[in-house]
Order: C-alpha cells, then structure tokens, then sequence
C-alpha cells in the first residue's frame, strides 16, 4: 500500500514521523510524497497551541475532501493532538478512519489492515513505561543533516504547558540505541546531528546514575562521518558548568538554544520556571566568555495571565540586553489542563499579539546587525539544496535548521548537496547571508 505522511508542529514531532515511516517501509508498504498519489494518509498532528490545533483540524479536513473526491481511501491522525483529543476527533471529523496516540504509533501496520478491513479505530493507550525503539527511520529533512530525538516527555511542570499531560514524564532513549541510529544516520551520509527533546538537559536523569547529556554527545563525537553536533532545547538552570562541559566537546558546534520564555522574574515565577532574571544573565555571560563566537537563540511568550507593561518592558530589556542572534516569539495560548489555564486576569488577544510584534521587530533588528557584522568574514556551511544552476543553499554553525536564517551561496562549480564548502560572506540580506565559495587557501 502507498502511504502519505503530513508532519506538523515541532521537531520531536517530525522525528516521530520518521519512525512511522520506517515501521510502515518495513512492513511492506511504499511512503509516498504526495497525498494524492497514495492510498493512504497519516497527518500526524501538534496539540501545543490554539494556533497547531487550528492547524490540524484545517489539514484533516482538507484531507478529507480529497478523500471524498476519491484520491485515497484511509484517514488517519497521530500525534498529540490525537493523543488529547481522541474521542472528539472521532465524532467531529467522520472522515477519519483511525486515531493513534502517542504510545501507539509504531502499530500502524496493524492499524492500517484494520481500517483497509472497514474497521474504524481508536488506539490511544496512555504512556510507555520507557522510551525505546528498534524500528528504522525515513529521514525527510534535507541531504546532510538529522534530527536526534534523545528523550521523550518532561518532567518540568510549567504552569502554561500541556506536554507533560499530553507526552508523560521524561524518558531517555537508551544510550546504546542512539549510537546505533547516529551511527546509522553517518553511513547514509548525514554529517550534522541535531539533538532534540522537550528538555535536552535532563537527559540521562531517569537512566542509571552518572548518565548524562554529556556522556551521551561525547559518545556520538566519536563516530565517524558525524562532524557537526548541534544541542536544542536547554532548560536555563543556571548551571554554566554542566552546559559548558558539553560545549566544549569534540564536534559540537558553539551555538545553543536556550528558550528563556520571559524576562520578568514575576512571570516567570508564575510560569513555573526555576530561574531568574539574575540567573540568566549570569548564566550567558559564563558561556560568552568561555566559548568564542557563541551562537544563541532563545523563545519568549507575550501575554502570560497577569502580564503587565512593566512585564513585557522587562521582556523588551532582556531581548535588548542579551542580544540573542536568533529568537522565536510566541503569544500565550490558554491550555486545557493546566495551572496557568486557571489563572486571572487573561490579557487580551490584541494586546498580547501587538507585544509580540513589538518584540520580533526588536529582535530583527538585532539579527540583522549580527549578520551584518559577519560580512567580510568565512564559515564552513552545510550545503542543503540547489537552488539555481549556480546558487545553493546552505547553513553555517550559528544557523540552526528550519528555524534561523540561511545561507545563499554563490559557487562557479557544482556543489554536493550535504557536503560542507568554505563561503566567505560578502552581503545580509534580512535574516540570511550571501557568499560565494571559497576555494584555495583560507
């Protein structure tokens, strides 16, 4: 049978994808790109924000209607969505044959006989004990580089955030299965890593004692073919030192994503996390010193219950103050299930929204200046994709995929896509970066 995947929402989420992929591809089915060309199709659903759900409803039902006209003949929702909301989603969208949960994926095969046999189902079955899986991958993301899911579910409790409800505590993988995958992930010519988890700093801690993130990338810095590791998601904690000594690590590129969340220490205390303002900025000023040409990008929420000018001034400050190269901007989504769910006053829609506007605009103009500071300089970059007979597209170590800017290199040969060329950077342009290869002595 010829199945079609659309992934939505984040990285982790994508990661899971890929597995249903590899659990489909060796049972005998084909994965393929476009939804009309298949017999079936799996949407594999977000559930974090108002906005994903929204997503996912409007893509269920868009697949629907080429259901109906006859382009396929199975519907089915994974993910976290599915996960939150299975029952609803079976009386409220008819068209969907099956609902698979988070702990359920991997039996889509059986699944898939099941609704080809005419039987709708609902396989939403909780959380597994452990975080552990033998299955392949499809990898989807360009030539070059992979995601490396690292963990599953959270063991923070922040006020505002459905995941732990939605994907459980955390559960590290097993050490010796993400060598195995990484090393996997080498052979097929994948030269950077990019590890991913809710809380890429927690990993190892429900493993057996001393296992850590640190034991883990020094491990993955050892295979051959992998020379770029990239670390996402680091909760703030405040330790330098622990985030430090993996940093300096073979084969870590000095760039990190440390999702800060807000700037004012009565929010964030209101929020659930476990640092301050003081913190933070003790925290970054420790690992600019100690790491030369430090990449960093973090997330903030505009519109958390309670926030006030002051709140969002001290947002601005932050953002201001710190500098970051890269920063996503989120309002406030009210969650089911949650603490913050419950809390008063809300801030309205409009004014949470024009806040955030305020902060992107600021951080754009941050990004730009560092990007303009970069012109005249070189960097290795990671080619991902053609994009004209004598142009490519590429990233450099302080470009995390998907989420950062690019670059745009300009080459008077053809490029190996997932190979790495030196591109000396002669113009910005907005988030990205223009430069030519650089061939000969550097």
């Amino acid at each position: 049978m010829k199945v079609g995947f659309i992934s939505l929402g984040c990285s982790k989420n994508l990661v899971d994808t890929e597995h249903m992929m590899g659990a489909l591809k060796a049972a005998g089915h084909e994965i393929v790109n476009n939804p009309e060309l298949a017999d079936a199709v799996v949407v594999n659903t977000c559930g974090f924000i108002d906005e994903a759900k929204k997503e996912a409803i409007d893509t269920i039902v868009e697949m629907g209607l080429l259901k109906e006209l006859g382009k396929f003949r199975i519907l089915l929702a994974t993910g976290c969505l599915a996960q939150r909301y299975p029952d609803e989603l079976l009386r409220e969208l008819p068209e969907l044959d099956a609902v698979v949960g988070v702990k359920d994926y991997l039996r889509l095969p059986e699944i898939l006989d099941a609704c080809m046999a005419g039987e709708r189902q609902k396989a939403v079955s909780g959380w597994p004990e452990n975080y552990t899986l033998q299955t392949g991958r499809v990898i989807s993301t360009p030539p070059g580089w992979a995601y490396l899911k690292i963990a599953e579910g959270c063991n923070n409790r922040c006020s505002y955030c459905a995941i732990p409800g939605i994907r459980g505590p955390l559960r590290s993988r097993p050490r010796a299965e993400l060598i195995k995958e990484a090393r996997d992930l080498a052979e097929a010519g994948v030269k950077e890593l990019v590890l991913v988890a809710q809380d890429t700093t927690a990993y190892g801690r429900d493993l057996v004692p001393g296992e850590s993130l640190r034991g883990l990338v020094e491990k993955l810095g050892e295979i051959e073919g992998i020379e770029w590791i990239r670390v996402m998601y680091l909760y703030p904690s405040g330790n330098a030192e622990e985030i430090l000594s993996v940093l300096k690590l073979k084969k870590v590129v000095p760039y990190l994503d440390i999702p800060l969340q807000h700037g004012s220490d009565r929010i964030l205390k209101l929020m659930g996390r476990r640092y301050n303002r003081r913190v933070v900025f003790d925290l970054i000023e420790k690992l600019r010193a100690e790491i030369t040409g430090l990449a960093l990008r973090t997330t903030l929420m505009t519109g958390f219950p309670g926030e006030s000018e002051d709140d969002h001034r001290e947002n601005m400050e932050l953002l201001e103050q710190l500098q970051f190269d890269w920063a996503g901007v989120f309002a406030y989504s009210k969650e089911d299930g949650t603490v913050a769910g419950r809390m008063e006053p809300e801030v309205l829609p409009e004014v949470a929204h024009e806040r955030r506007r305020q902060l992107l605009e600021l951080q754009q103009r941050i990004s730009q200046k560092k990007n303009r500071q970069r012109v005249g300089q070189q960097a290795s970059v990671l080619v991902e994709s053609r994009i004209s007979p004598d142009s490519y597209r590429g990233r450099a170590y302080f470009q995390a995929p998907e989420v950062d800017g690019a670059v745009l290199i300009k080459a008077n040969r053809s490029l190996q896509t997932g190979s790495f060329v030196t591109v000396s950077f002669y113009r910005a342009y907005g988030y990205d970066l223009i430069g030519e290869e650089k061939i000969g002595p550097t």
